[in-house]
């Protein structure tokens, strides 16, 4: 990202911009009155502080450049790739071949590829495995991810306040990750340990990754004396809305889920949630 400012952006160019506590990738549309659209995907909402324009875009070892000479091309892309996300139909293909690649019948390959993974809590000898990660697939940041590693996750058993599970390869490579916290560090009006951030990369889904790393923070969160697990989900999140109901969280209570929603909602975020939690043995 090269960081700049509204005024040194024109129409084309891809803008970084932050949404409460979400990064998102916008195209300008219009700078005089300013205007963006999203690059991919679904919808966000309007505004946001602008931080820089986006010179390249990452995924695993792929860099793919965007000069603005490629603004035009980006432009009349990102308008056709708009037009067929908003078309219901467009989004159901899009899943059905996700789903394809990624379902039964390609998990012993899978497997082979990838080999036996390690689920394991993190150390802070696991920092550049986990910045890495970050980088490609989460939108917390690195300097957050960080401090808590070394402050609270990695800290010897009997420091530790909260955790983060990582799933490694032979390589050593991180391929899932989720921790677990508490929301009051963020100055959100929500006690207890909450379930954050689990991400699993593509190449693993649907291999029981997420079960193992949700069972892995469930047991230090048992260890350090919590009564119970909480999780807030997206409503549409149909994937782990099922995978933490195979573990026996189930739905909180009416006035819990509507103090969570009411305080994201004031931290900028617009979707609906779904409050689960599951009682942990002493």
């Amino acid at each position: 990202m090269l960081r700049c400012g509204p005024g040194a952006l024109s129409r084309g160019d891809v803008a970084l911009m932050r949404q409460g506590r979400r990064l998102v990738a916008h195209v300008v549309v219009s700078t005089a009155p300013w205007e963006t659209a999203s690059l991919v995907g679904d919808v966000d909402p309007p505004g946001g502080v602008t931080l820089g324009r986006v010179v390249a875009v990452r995924r695993g070892a792929w860099v793919l450049p965007l000069p603005r000479p490629f603004r035009p091309a980006m432009w009349m892309t990102q308008q056709a790739l708009s037009a067929a996300w908003a078309r219901p139909e467009s989004r159901v293909v899009f899943r059905r071949v996700r789903d394809f690649f990624f379902s039964g019948w390609s998990r012993p390959l899978r497997r082979r590829l990838v080999g036996p993974l390690d689920v394991r809590l993190l150390r802070t000898d696991d920092l550049d495995a986990l910045l890495v990660f970050a980088g490609e697939r989460l939108v917390v940041s690195p300097g957050f991810l960080r401090r808590q590693l070394r402050e609270r996750w990695g800290l010897a058993e009997p420091e530790r306040r909260g955790a983060a599970a990582g799933a490694f390869d032979a390589q050593g490579r991180m391929q899932g990750f989720a921790w677990v916290d508490s929301y009051r560090q963020e100055a959100l009006p929500l006690d207890g340990f909450w379930v954050r951030s689990l991400v699993v990369a593509p190449g693993v889904r649907r291999m029981g990754v997420a079960t193992r790393l949700l069972g892995c923070l469930m047991a230090e969160a048992a260890r350090q004396g919590e009564p119970c697990v909480y999780a807030d989900i997206d409503d549409d999140n149909t994937a782990s809305l099922r995978t933490f109901g195979g573990l026996g969280f189930r739905p909180a209570s009416a006035e819990l889920t509507r103090r969570t929603n009411q305080a994201w909602d004031a931290a900028g975020r617009t979707k609906a949630l779904v409050v689960l939690e599951r009682g942990l043995p002493p």
